[in-house]
């Protein structure tokens, strides 16, 4: 008896896609009848026309007489249904007691069923469409089962069959999301069947359309995948799925790949996520403000990033809103400056400040990792040591003089209004406060850190317009712009002065907070932000104090020694003496804040793993007794910030030129691990750039000028040019662009295959 599937794998879909006459369709559908017809058990009652096997059959009159009524109509497929469905009722009007199969007919079923298994090829399956029927496919992309059923193929011949073990039915509990429920399949159900297996295997699971409710993935819902169980790594924390082998292959470790072909794994249902994993992409939560940060030198991690761009402008803004910057627009004006001038050094200033800050905070963003971290990548995982202590002397420096200015604040206004005879009990109680605030701001990191500067912000903002409309009055428009300008040169001075103060000050800083940025915000948003932030306030209280002392010559020395006490002298209201000490203090201790967080990683970059918090706590000692020397021996604001930051300025900005012209060369983000541990993608030392930073530095410090004796080896370039370093160009301090200028450079000439070659690696 011929078989309707050896008929579709001769005739239907044999290759090319050949038409067939609705004649040999109608034997097909006949012979595919007789098959499912040949095994209907008759046991007793009426018997309608059978042939000698007991089959039901339709004689050669009825078929005629069937398929002539039907052709008349020329309805061929018509044809067809109509003997099927005559069958069908026949056979079925012939079966009133259902009993035991005919032994003969099971038997000649089964040895057909064994003589095609030598001809297929192909992995076994049970029809359960007329796309599944065993027929040999043309090549090319083919029908697959659902994403939960594991690929299987036939075991060769007298392997060792897997137990087959009926999955438990009962129905699941109800399970709310994320949480899915799976399905176990094993292998065997794929593998030919036996008479025993048939007598005894579970139902098998329909495909997706058919899946019982309480089985079926639900909205928003991933379909359980089955992996091998060589390769189902498991997740930490996760309840196995019922019927998931769990157990490693004998020694450990993953399975042996043989190369057998014909070996399969067996299908595993996906373990199931505890809660705190079943949800990766949740909306990232901002570090809770009192529990310690506990993040270090790795990069953030990404629950936590949950700060947007703009979040950088006021982080920034009251760290560089202290009045203090109004003593520095005095200094600019007694160089010399016009009030043209000084507005034109001092937006050149801030402007070129934009470039360490903003291509720093982009490091910070693309990376969740420190400054002096991400410079690993410029400089080399070794080499990278030189920037480090470079960046922790002047964060010391700048932290001891924020700290300084604080309480000489306080001593200055509390003589100036008759609360004490003397400065010192002031000053010492204003140092206590200011460093035990900003340290115990700092110790808890960012969380705590970023609520602060937003309340210091709108303070820092309130109390700058409060001080600029209660010291108006002092303002002559007309009498400034009558100063006469000066030489040209000294605009250079001036501009070189308010980057040192603003942008250079901070270009070792810049990504400590920006680390906690969403991967998906704007970097260049991030960087506008940033550079407005900490670029504003500067740019508006140099150019006040600029013009308040070029409104009174006889106030601008007063102002650049001491900002509070020409305050003070300027006739304030009673009420105002408060909020001039809490415009200058609460600002201060926003910069220090910075200065001992940013310390802090800094301290731990160099090698010193103390962790942040400790860290932290060890730079902020170190500012607190240098700031306390500062107080004892130092009393005038203009020599500070004209001697020491100029000689730091010129190494931190040959630093700065090459961290921020390998930046605007790279297109990917760093590869985290490599940045903290040898032997990744970042080689131990990039000589040329640490020999280009040592270079840059020695012929920056030959080209700027110092009024501190100590300092006076300074400027030896300009004396080997036969120029004076303390006049004219000589006091230009030049060498501070020619070394940033030198940094920028170097990268765009030789350092492009490296920046490359690192990305390739990376990618």
């Amino acid at each position: 008896m011929e078989r309707a599937d050896d008929v579709e794998g001769d005739g239907v879909a044999e290759p090319g896609g050949a038409r067939h006459s609705d004649d040999e369709l109608a034997d097909a559908l006949q012979a595919e009848v007789d098959r499912a017809t040949a095994a209907i058990p008759i046991v007793a009652g009426a018997r309608a026309a059978t042939d000698g096997e007991g089959a039901a059959t339709l004689s050669d009159a009825e078929v005629t007489a069937i398929v002539d009524a039907d052709l008349r109509i020329h309805d061929t497929f018509g044809a067809i249904r109509h003997l099927q469905n005559v069958l069908q009722a026949r056979a079925t009007a012939a079966i009133p007691v259902v009993g035991e199969p005919r032994r003969d007919v099971v038997e000649e079923h089964k040895e057909e069923e064994d003589e095609e298994e030598d001809d297929w090829v192909g992995p076994p399956t049970q029809l359960i469409s007329f796309d599944d029927l065993p027929v040999r496919r043309e090549d090319g992309p083919q029908p697959t089962y659902g994403a939960w059923v594991g690929a299987a193929v036939r075991q060769p011949p007298g392997s060792p069959q897997p137990p087959v073990a009926p999955p438990e039915v009962s129905p699941q509990p109800e399970v709310s999301p994320p949480k899915f429920p799976t399905i176990a399949l094993d292998a065997s159900a794929f593998l030919p069947e036996t008479t025993s297996a048939r007598e005894t295997a579970a139902p098998r699971v329909e495909p997706l359309g058919l899946v019982p409710e309480e089985y079926a993935p639900r909205d928003s819902q991933p379909l359980p995948v089955a992996l091998p169980v060589a390769l189902a790594a498991p997740v930490a924390g996760a309840e196995p799925a019922p019927g998931t082998v769990t157990s490693a292959p004998e020694g450990g470790g993953i399975a042996e790949d043989t190369g057998d072909a014909l070996s399969a794994p067996t299908p595993v249902a996906s373990p199931r996520l505890p809660e705190e994993a079943a949800a990766p992409h949740a909306a990232p939560v901002a570090p809770p403000a009192f529990v310690p940060e506990a993040v270090d030198l790795e990069p953030t991690p990404f629950d936590q990033r949950a700060g947007h761009a703009s979040r950088l402008f006021w982080l920034w803004f009251a760290g560089t809103s202290s009045l203090i910057s109004v003593g520095v627009g005095a200094t600019l004006f007694l160089l010399g400056l016009s009030l043209r001038q000084l507005l034109v050094a001092t937006l050149f200033g801030v402007a070129l400040s934009f470039l360490p800050l903003g291509l720093g905070t982009l490091a910070g963003k693309w990376s969740g990792q420190p400054t002096l971290v991400v410079s690993r990548a410029t400089f080399g995982l070794r080499g990278n040591v030189l920037p480090t202590v470079l960046a922790l002397v002047t964060k010391l420096f700048w932290g001891a003089v924020l700290l300084w200015l604080a309480g000489s604040a306080a001593g200055s206004l509390a003589v100036s209004e008759g609360w004490s005879h003397e400065a010192a009990i002031p000053t010492a109680i204003a140092l206590i406060v200011t460093i035990a605030a900003a340290g115990v701001v700092a110790f808890f990191g960012y969380g705590l850190v970023s609520r602060v500067q937003l309340v210091l912000t709108i303070a820092s903002a309130v109390l700058i317009g409060v001080t600029i409309a209660a010291t108006w009055r002092h303002v002559d428009v007309s009498r400034a712009l009558a100063v006469p300008d000066a030489l040209w040169t000294h605009v250079v001075t001036g501009a070189v002065l308010v980057f040192s103060y603003v942008g250079l000050a901070w270009a070792m800083s810049s990504a400590e907070v920006a680390r906690y940025q969403r991967r998906r915000s704007s970097g260049a948003a991030g960087m506008l932000w940033a550079t407005f932030g900490a670029g504003v306030p500067p740019f508006v209280l140099v150019s006040y104090g600029g013009l308040l002392a070029a409104s009174d010559p006889r106030l601008a020395a007063e102002l650049a020694s001491d900002p509070v006490g020409g305050f003070v002298q300027l006739g304030l209201p009673a009420w105002y003496p408060v909020p001039l000490l809490l415009a200058v203090g609460l600002s201060l201790i926003s910069a220090l804040v910075l200065t001992i967080y940013s310390g802090g990683f800094t301290l731990d970059a160099l090698g010193v793993r103390l962790g942040r918090r400790w860290s932290t706590v060890v730079i902020g000692a170190v500012i607190a007794a240098v700031g306390v020397v500062l107080a004892l021996t130092v009393s005038d604001l203009d020599v500070v910030i004209r001697g020491i930051p100029t000689a730091l300025s010129v190494p931190v900005a040959a630093w700065a030129g090459l961290f921020a012209g390998e930046m605007m060369l790279r297109t990917r983000r760093f590869h985290h691990g490599s940045l903290l541990n040898r032997g990744g993608v970042y080689p131990d030392w990039r000589w040329v750039n640490l020999s280009v930073l040592v270079a840059a530095s020695a012929i920056g410090l030959g080209f700027v000028s110092s009024p501190l004796p100590w300092l006076a080896w300074e400027g030896y370039l300009f004396r080997l040019l036969g120029a004076d370093p303390h006049t004219g160009i000589g006091t230009s301090n030049v060498g501070v662009l020619l070394a940033l200028g030198i940094g920028l450079v170097t990268p765009m000439v030789s350092g492009v295959r490296e920046v490359r070659r690192q990305e390739r690696v990376v990618a």
